[in-house]
């Protein structure tokens, strides 16, 4: 299933998937993640090639490739190259306990049968409302991988991140450099990187306020569709195309990129908020149709390992940036 959840606590309020355990009291981190399964060990596993009918000739590759698995419940979780480090999952919890005096955990999952691991911590005392019922929250979100593809990191988000699918949305949104974010290679652990996200606690607390502003002002500028057309050609940029009688005409994605628009036009309509009272129509549900699109893996999808590289690192991060501009256009500002 897309959402890859295996395991998990979440603070008073269920994730939207219904699945993991719910807990009415405030946990400490320790206990988060002892009740979530996310101190499960991992370790490398050695490899070996050959024909399975001669066992007798197998040999080592691990200078080729090794793998990491759970010898607790014998899962492997991936192939890696050979210099790969293992980060244990209590580097993940040591980050989450230097935070509790600021945040309270919020939520600790294990994805994809302990591949990823995450956890939210909500920072005390942020919290506003965009409309009744559409609430924003301020998090520092930690996450660490075993899949071969992801590191050790940490960023602010306005995402609880509860599954892969939120993971993925936040890593769009939230997850890249500059202030506040950091992310581990597993070839080169530095463990010291944390503290550009604990510096940093002090600047979100003070741009959480212009956020909300600006998502206030997003919602009390109405949008048609036609508009929200206009507002998705600026945002996705589609390249010129050139006709059958050799005219070159500006690219659009409802006739350029109709998968695109698919996805984009039913997330306008019906995507995640849209039934709120105040939020169908406005600035702020085009900006939300984009992130929803844009933060989204679908399931059993071929290319999420092209899509994940695309969000972490270009081209879905690249689109984000774009819809606020171009929402801060809708709405008359820079």
């Amino acid at each position: 299933m897309a959402h890859e959840f295996t395991s998990g606590v979440f603070a008073h309020e269920p994730a939207w998937h219904g699945l993991g355990e719910v807990t009415s009291t405030d946990l400490i981190a320790s206990s988060f993640f002892e009740r979530a399964g996310a101190l499960f060990p991992v370790e490398p596993l050695e490899l070996w090639g050959g024909s399975p009918s001669a066992p007798d000739q197998m040999v080592a590759i691990n200078k080729r490739a090794k793998a990491i698995w759970r010898p607790d419940t014998r899962h492997v979780l991936a192939t890696v190259d050979p210099g790969y480090e293992i980060i244990p999952n209590r580097a993940l919890l040591d980050f989450a306990k230097r935070i509790e005096r600021e945040a309270t955990i919020d939520a600790v999952v294990v994805l994809r049968e302990g591949a990823k691991v995450a956890f939210t911590a909500q920072l005390r005392d942020l919290e506003a409302t965009v409309v009744p019922g559409d609430n924003v929250k301020r998090y520092i979100v930690g996450y660490l991988g075993h899949n071969g593809k992801i590191g050790f990191g940490g960023m602010f988000s306005n995402t609880r991140v509860v599954c892969n699918n939120t993971l993925q949305g936040a890593l769009h949104r939230d997850g890249q450099s500059g202030s506040g974010q950091f992310s581990i290679a597993h070839n080169a652990f530095e463990i010291s990187q944390i503290e550009k996200v604990l510096e940093h606690i002090d600047f979100a607390r003070q741009s959480f306020p212009e956020t909300i502003s600006l998502y206030q002002m997003m919602q009390q500028v109405s949008c048609s569709d036609e508009e929200f057309r206009l507002f998705i050609d600026n945002v996705y940029q589609p390249k010129p195309v050139e006709t059958a009688g050799g005219e070159i005409r500006p690219g659009e994605v409802i006739r350029d990129m109709p998968r695109k628009w698919d996805q984009l036009i039913h997330a306008w309509r019906h995507g995640i908020g849209m039934d709120i009272p105040g939020v169908a129509g406005t600035a702020w549900a085009a900006f939300n149709a984009v992130t929803e699109v844009e933060g989204r893996i679908p399931a059993g999808a071929a290319n999420n390992k092209r899509r994940f590289h695309s969000a972490y690192f270009g081209g879905g991060r690249t689109i984000i940036r774009r819809a606020e501009a171009a929402a801060r256009q809708l709405i008359g500002i820079q």
